[in-house]
């Protein structure tokens, strides 16, 4: 796939001396590291959240909807009820 990059010059010339110096092409040195660090960062942990990432006012709480649920309120194109229901009302 053909992508265009806007790299700092000083980078871009420490790359194509690399390739070089390796006997490869830029093509290949960058698909390279692009493995090596996505190999290095495995699949990022993915953490359930436990509390309200805002602050809610006493007595208020957020309505636990399952996604079909949130679906079909979308579905039905009720979206102020959605709204509402978020809202507390």
């Amino acid at each position: 796939m053909r992508t265009t990059f806007d790299l700092p010059d000083d980078l871009m010339k420490r790359a194509k001396i690399a390739a070089v110096r390796r006997g490869s092409t830029l093509r290949d040195l960058v698909a390279e590291a692009l493995r090596k660090l996505l190999a290095d960062q495995g699949q990022p942990q993915r953490r359930r959240m436990d509390q309200a990432p805002i602050k809610l006012p006493a007595g208020h709480t957020i309505p636990v909807r399952s996604n079909a649920e949130i679906a079909q309120l979308f579905e039905q194109e009720d979206v102020a009820h959605l709204n509402d229901v978020y809202r507390g009302r």
